[in-house]
């Protein structure tokens, strides 16, 4: 592969288990011990973001309805907690009568204890559930 190129792509077998098995010019390009594998259900694509930590959150927001004010709150609980780097985010995405928003982010950059960030996101406006739990390890 050229320097000059933007992306790399293999065409890789897929199976069943745990493991991903990556080129070696991927890992050796890669700086991470751990990735985080998402899979989108809608559209059957799977992302890896490389992580230095085996320990990452997922976050999901129930909105029972969605506010003018839910971004700028959204926003502005991620800026008291000190969440910069958003590994990945669905936005929000609506389904059946009901809108949805996940992200995935890894605690080391909290400035406030996960309980705290949980419960300042159930009191955003329409917000009717927040989920925060660990995304397991494999």
């Amino acid at each position: 592969m050229s320097n000059k190129e933007m992306t790399q792509a293999r065409v890789m077998k897929i199976e069943k288990g745990n493991a991903i098995a990556l080129p070696a010019s991927f890992v050796d390009g890669i700086s991470e011990n751990y990735g985080l594998a998402i899979m989108v259900v809608k559209d059957k694509n799977v992302k890896i973001y490389p992580v230095a930590s085996s320990t990452v959150y997922y976050l999901r927001l129930g909105i029972e309805k969605l506010s003018k004010s839910f971004l700028e709150e959204l926003t502005s609980i991620f800026e008291i907690a000190g969440l910069e780097d958003i590994l990945f985010t669905s936005g929000i995405c609506q389904a059946a009568n009901q809108c949805f928003y996940e992200c995935y982010f890894t605690p080391e950059q909290l400035k406030i204890e996960i309980q705290n960030l949980e419960a300042r996101l159930n009191g955003i406006t329409g917000v009717q559930e927040a989920t925060l739990r660990e995304v397991p390890l494999d």
